[in-house]
């Protein structure tokens, strides 16, 4: 039997499910509408070899093929490439269906009737183009933190922060500059946020980088965790291909492309996540801030055994390295959807079933066709389990 074939189990819950990674398709005003004049220059729509596209910071954006997103993929038309069911090494632009955008990836009242006709409850809405953004402006500073502030002005105009609790986007936060950093925690707090989005990345300033665990950024973690605001971490641009330059790879990042090198190192999904979550424990977040909630989105849970065993193997030879013991501080704060190609009873072994949640990636073609779609994976599961991972954990982190 199939991977294809034990997805297509019955679902047997009766309950309204709650997921923790759809998106939204952006505005192609949602980078312009609140720019500041004297910036306006920075990101501008150009017709390139007969493509309209978007150039930013005198950059071509490569994170998506169009980011007109008109036509865009079917929502999970790419399923049988992610499983790895495609035996005949079809190239993804033959697999993926594309279709005319439709009205619930950019409408928000439009999203609630499908959300009603889907059985979700409450959805978390992630970044599409968004997410390749920062790294796009690293060199500017001011650049980077006045279209970083438009996306978010534009995002609580068309979909808000947390309207009804049906509906919570996260405004994204950049941690290059800690004071600004703060102001606009601040103002995602105020306006309701429930989560905020960053990228899995070292706070990567052009000749100083630093770690998210470095004392500088206490602040916005102290005030997240006091909110009551997850830190939502979900795959971008990371910056990670650089560290491909050395195997003879390219340094552009280029979204779905791949190469068969790129797909074994994942260093766009797994490695930075791994990375990162071990510098959030090794560096004494958690230990400092004690009510912070991290949630890792669409970069899967094949990663979660690996940093275990080594935070395992580095406390037992040398404990007085760490604050407290680093396993439990990963079961304590973190939060994992994995992938619908990870065996889930794995991850229920190595995350727990009370800190898995469903991230459907609706409606993204990478995704599923629909939420639902994947609730047949989840029959390995104990019943108990499963209204945990479809239910009651994203609750709880969303305030409903």
């Amino acid at each position: 039997m199939t991977s294809l074939e034990l997805e297509q189990k019955p679902a047997q819950v009766d309950y309204p499910i709650y997921d923790a990674d759809e998106h939204y398709y952006e505005a192609e005003d949602a980078l312009t509408r609140h720019l500041p004049r004297s910036h306006r220059g920075l990101v501008r729509w150009a017709d390139i070899e007969g493509r309209r596209t978007l150039v930013i910071n005198g950059q071509l954006v490569t994170v998506v093929p169009n980011p007109t997103y008109d036509p865009v993929g079917v929502p999970g038309s790419l399923e049988k490439y992610f499983r790895s069911d495609n035996h005949q090494g079809t190239p993804i632009r033959d697999i993926i269906k594309m279709h005319p955008i439709q009205p619930p990836y950019r409408v928000r009242e439009e999203r609630i009737a499908t959300m009603d006709a889907q059985g979700v409850q409450l959805a978390w809405l992630l970044p599409s183009l968004g997410l390749g953004i920062e790294q796009m402006l690293l060199d500017d500073e001011d650049a980077l933190y006045a279209v970083f502030r438009a996306y978010n002005e534009w995002l609580d105009d068309d979909w808000g922060y947390d309207r009804d609790g049906r509906i919570q986007t996260g405004p994204m936060i950049s941690l290059i500059n800690p004071a600004e950093a703060e102001k606009d925690m601040q103002r995602a707090i105020e306006r309701g946020a429930r989560f905020v989005t960053m990228r899995p990345a070292p706070v990567d300033v052009p000749g100083k980088p630093r770690s998210p665990g470095d004392p500088r950024h206490d602040r916005v973690w102290a005030m997240a965790a006091e909110a009551g605001v997850v830190i939502a971490i979900h795959a971008a641009d990371s910056g990670y291909s650089k560290y491909l330059v050395s195997w003879g790879e390219s340094a552009r990042y280029t979204g779905l492309k791949s190469t068969a090198l790129t797909e074994v190192l994942s260093v766009h999904i797994e490695r930075p996540i791994f990375d990162m979550m071990a510098a959030f424990i090794c560096h004494g977040v958690f230990d400092r801030h004690p009510g912070l909630r991290l949630a890792s989105l669409e970069l899967g849970a094949g990663w979660v055994p690996d940093l275990l065993r080594r935070l395992r193997v580095a406390y037992g030879k040398s404990p007085q390295l760490f604050g407290s013991d680093p396993v439990e501080s990963f079961h304590d704060h973190v939060w994992v959807a994995p992938f619908y190609e990870d065996d889930l009873r794995l991850v229920r072994d190595s995350v727990g079933a009370d800190r898995m949640l469903l991230g459907s990636d609706w409606p993204h073609p990478e995704g599923l066709s629909e939420p639902r779609a994947w609730l047949g994976d989840f029959a390995v599961l104990t019943p108990e389990e499963q209204k945990l991972a479809l239910h009651d954990n994203l609750k709880a982190l969303s305030g409903r």
